[in-house]
């Protein structure tokens, strides 16, 4: 009766646990599709602030990106809403004074790398030249 009642607790625990790792797998879901919903509503936000970047800093997109992750970085704000507020600054209130400045200074990196980078080390000009 005893060992009955042992493989009774036995079914019950792994029953118990299969519910919890289930459980447990069902939210890990739902926070994974949570942060992909996200991910999907805030890409064309970064795209657009991305192509702000590169109109403003004569940059590619490449660099462009480094330069939001660099404003992200040394704000300590989310880099979606470093570029949320650089589209909403188009037509509305600029971005904060701390994001235009780490922006101002990302942007002059890399100006400067593309001065050094330059046959003659520092000929050339910030900016390509302007088409007539």
């Amino acid at each position: 009766m005893n060992e009955q009642r042992s493989d009774e607790w036995e079914a019950s625990d792994e029953a118990q646990f299969r519910a919890v790792e289930a459980a447990l797998d069902a939210e890990g879901l739902r926070r994974e599709v949570d942060g992909l919903r996200h991910a999907l509503e805030s890409h064309p936000v970064i795209d657009m602030a991305r192509g702000l970047v590169m109109a403003a800093g004569r940059c590619s997109p490449e660099e462009a990106w480094q330069v939001l992750v660099e404003v992200s970085q040394h704000t300590n704000i989310k880099l979606r809403e470093i570029a949320q507020s650089l589209v909403d600054g188009v037509e509305g209130p600029a971005p904060a004074l701390p994001v235009r400045e780490a922006l101002n200074a990302s942007l002059r990196r890399i100006a400067d790398e593309r001065t050094r980078a330059a046959p003659g080390g520092g000929a050339a000009p910030d900016h390509p030249p302007q088409r007539p």
